[in-house]
């Protein structure tokens, strides 16, 4: 039942939290946690591949663009924890669950949302973190908890808040907003992973591994080992080797002004792409301008805030030629 009332496209069938989810998808994190069961958070962000339950324990949390689901997952049944049974096992094995996603915490900021300290898994994983991460205040520095408080007035307020433990006294960050639509547009604003196919990242960093745990050291393969040693220490040569273009030049990720995209879909000028852009923001909800990604980007030209160049890419060339002929089509911030 789960399953059949998620939809496919949660931006588009949410009216009313269209904005926020389009804010959410724009910050493409390097992965998702969840204890939710649904795949609201594949939809949402499109190419990231689920992990669920206890496939976590066995999975290289080095990866890029994953949902872990570690109270399992509706397309599994039998890996949801959901009776008391099953929490008393996820609660003896949470001491893995903590050891595993301790690459996250000791490596990338965490940020929590929607959920309380009072939660007892969120609570017994910081704690089992807490005792291997935190400073020797108890600060656990690099975890963020977003509280939603709508009644909050102004601007968001950061505080720190305890740990409720028996024993340990840790901390984490804690921010206060009324809008989590601005902390997520902050948060693209930010990333770095604006414009990444999670699917063929994951495939590049998978045969890698496989190439140097298994195929070279069993001889499966020829290895060319002076080639090899002169480049693994030049930055540029390895990537050219696989076929690899470092994008340092916005000119070369979005080379177009809007004037060009206009001209590329056959229109005299910007007009007609400005229009197939506010088409798919009525339609979706969704603004391809108010971030910086795989479709647009805004350069910095001037002192003034409002001194910005806008250019674009061909992934929304070829975005618009589709909602100009009526075609469907996806959208992947």
């Amino acid at each position: 039942m789960l399953k059949e009332i998620t939809p496919d496209n949660v931006i588009s069938s949410n009216a009313s939290y269209k904005d926020e989810f389009a804010a959410l998808q724009a910050i493409r994190p390097h992965a998702v946690i969840t204890t939710n069961y649904d795949n609201t958070m594949e939809s949402i962000f499109s190419g990231y591949e689920a992990i669920v339950g206890k496939q976590v324990l066995r999975y290289n949390l080095n990866a890029y663009g994953e949902v872990y689901h570690i109270h399992g997952s509706v397309d599994d049944p039998a890996t949801i924890v959901i009776n008391k049974d099953d929490y008393d096992i996820w609660h003896r094995e949470s001491k893995y669950f903590a050891a595993k996603l301790l690459t996250y915490f000791a490596e990338h900021p965490v940020i929590i949302f929607g959920y309380s300290l009072t939660d007892t898994n969120v609570r017994t994983v910081l704690e089992d973190i807490g005792a291997i991460v935190a400073d020797e205040t108890g600060l656990i520095a690099n975890v963020l908890q977003a509280i939603f408080d709508e009644k909050l007035k102004g601007d968001a307020v950061q505080t720190e808040i305890a740990i409720p433990t028996d024993g340990s006294h840790f901390r984490i960050k804690a921010l206060q907003t009324n809008s989590l639509t601005d902390v997520f547009h902050a948060l693209a604003a930010r990333h770095d992973l604006k414009d990444v196919n999670p699917a063929l990242v994951r495939a590049l960093a998978a045969r890698a591994m496989k190439l140097t745990r298994s195929d070279i050291p069993s001889g499966n393969i020829e290895v060319d080992y002076h080639t090899l040693e002169g480049i693994v220490d030049n930055d540029d040569a390895l990537p050219s080797l696989l076929g690899i273009t470092k994008a340092d030049d916005v000119n070369k990720s979005h080379p177009y002004t809007l004037s060009i995209v206009g001209e590329k879909l056959g229109y005299p000028g910007w007009n007609g792409a400005h229009k197939l852009i506010q088409q798919i923001k009525n339609e979706n909800g969704v603004d391809l301008k108010s971030t910086d990604n795989r479709y647009h980007c805004a350069v910095k030209v001037g002192k003034k805030d409002t001194s910005i160049s806008r250019k674009y890419s061909d992934a929304l060339v070829a975005l618009l030629k589709k909602a100009r002929d009526g075609k469907p089509y996806t959208i992947s911030m």
